[in-house]
């Protein structure tokens, strides 16, 4: 049963429930769990915790008196145990997609079992999600944030299936959102850069003087991330002048393959176990 209505303004906006629902995929670190933080400290969200991992999930769940839903995303019975645990709630308001898994392998040795695999973790995982709770986030009218990454708007040899699974994303997430949009359903775009996360340790970038300036911290991007989703914005980058790489992409290809590699190269393999950036 959907909690009595209100009129309660948040973020410049009208919310439509005392206590509304929050899901956020990949809730356990990194972003997804910064998000989570954020709502918390807001105080009128009900949140569910969607992650593989059973420890952080607990403990995350503890943390911040949320329901913890362990779920992988690549699952569609799991996808669907999230969607009732929603349901049970009262519905969704707020969907966060920010689950995924690291896929770094030079463009010239990568096995194309690993470009699958990213394919799977991170564009057809949105759209699995997406999809099943689309009557959820209808109903309340809701606002799907997925965070998808700066890697899918430029080339990036030094981990090219990441940054193809990204690219798929934001153009399945872009069209989604433009259809959603007619049904009262706002889609956020969010498009981090480097964000230093347990699976995404930004080492390379980190190491040098100049990388550090590059490196967002989770804690900035959910605050961004919860902004731009407060005034349904359709799709922001995080800092916004890395929407200057984008455009770079499509001017200056080559210079920005040269600078996205210089930058990356010695980036070490990560554990694919956290949300992604």
């Amino acid at each position: 049963m959907r909690k009595a209505r209100n009129h309660s303004i948040e973020g410049g906006r009208r919310y439509d429930r005392a206590v509304r629902t929050a899901v956020i995929t990949g809730g356990s670190s990194g972003i997804g769990l910064a998000v989570a933080r954020a709502l918390a400290r807001r105080g009128g969200w009900e949140l569910i915790l969607a992650a593989r991992r059973p420890g952080p999930l607990a403990a995350a769940a503890a943390e911040l008196g949320a329901v913890g839903v362990e779920c992988d995303v690549t699952d569609d019975s799991a996808v669907a145990r999230l969607v009732s645990a929603a349901r049970a709630a009262g519905g969704c308001d707020l969907l966060v997609h920010s689950a995924g898994s690291p896929a770094r392998s030079n463009v010239l040795q990568a096995d194309p079992a690993l470009y699958r695999s990213a394919i799977e973790t991170h564009y057809i995982a949105l759209v699995r999600v997406a999809t099943a709770f689309w009557p959820l986030l209808e109903e309340s009218r809701g606002r799907l944030v997925p965070v998808v990454s700066v890697a899918g708007t430029v080339a990036l040899a030094p981990s090219a299936p990441y940054a193809a699974a990204k690219s798929a994303t934001l153009s399945w997430a872009r069209s989604y959102g433009a259809a959603a949009r007619e049904h009262g359903v706002a889609v956020t775009i969010v498009n981090p850069g480097p964000v230093a996360t347990p699976g995404f340790p930004q080492t390379a970038l980190l190491r040098s003087r100049w990388g550090r300036l590059l490196v967002v911290d989770p804690e900035r991007c959910a605050e961004r991330l919860l902004a731009a989703a407060d005034r349904r914005a359709p799709e922001v980058f995080v800092p916004q002048w890395w929407r200057v790489a984008a455009a770079l992409q499509g001017a200056a290809p080559a210079l920005t393959a040269r600078v996205a590699a210089r930058a990356w190269r010695h980036e070490p393999r990560a554990r694919p176990e956290a949300a992604p950036a």
